[in-house]
Formats: structure tokens, sequence, C-alpha cells
């Protein structure tokens, strides 16, 4: 009987192990932690967009797109971040009123690639 329940006992501690550590692999990934604009909200067109991560980015293999309500893809020029964790992209020419998303594909030092979508409307 004590056999039985140590048994049992020792099945579930290793299991429960093997979850805490696959949650952990799991959060460890890069992720969007805020952007400028702000996800989903009415801005003035801006001048820059910059998304803040966190963890330090693979820059050489991290990137930013735009798009405007149709899909069509609008010209952005990688400008200078404000730190290692963060991206950021200059509009070519002034954003018209309308909706945007901006598409964005973020490698960590996991070096997994992580993408993602946030959309932004100008007034």
């Amino acid at each position: 009987m004590f056999h039985r329940k140590f048994r049992q006992l020792a099945v579930f501690l290793g299991s429960a192990t093997i979850l805490a550590l696959a949650a952990t692999q799991v959060s460890a990934h890069t992720q969007l932690v805020s952007a400028e604009p702000v996800a989903d909200t009415t801005v003035a067109a801006p001048e820059k967009i910059t998304l803040h991560f966190n963890d330090t980015l693979e820059t050489r293999v991290s990137s930013i797109s735009l798009a405007d309500a149709e899909g069509d893809s609008i010209s952005i020029t990688p400008a200078t971040a404000p730190d290692e964790k963060s991206m950021a992209a200059t509009p070519e020419a002034p954003l018209a009123p309308g909706v945007y998303t901006v598409s964005w594909t973020a490698v960590g030092s996991d070096a997994h690639a992580m993408m993602g979508t946030l959309s932004f409307t100008v007034e």
C-alpha cells in the first residue's frame, strides 16, 4: 500500500514538474509589451512607429511592415529604436486618415520568431 501511494506521488510530482518547465519555456518567448501608437486608438498621423518587447531583439531578423485598410503596403524606413528591446520605423510619407495595420516579426534571445499585428486609426 505504501509503495503504491509513493509511486502515485512520484508520478504526480514528475508530471507537475514537466508541466511547469513547459509553461516556463512558452512564456519565455519574445512578446510585444507596448506600442506607439497604442493599438486600437485614433491618433494624429504618427511620425514614427515604435514597438517595445520583453526581450532583446535580433535586429537583423526582426521587422515591421505597415499596410492600409485595403491591405496595400505603405513604405516605411527603419528608424533608431530607443533601446535593444524595441524596433521602430518611420512612414516615408505622412499617413492619410484611415486605418493602418502594423505587422511585426520579432526574434529574441531564444531565437524563436514571434509574429503579430496591431491596428490604429489616423484621424
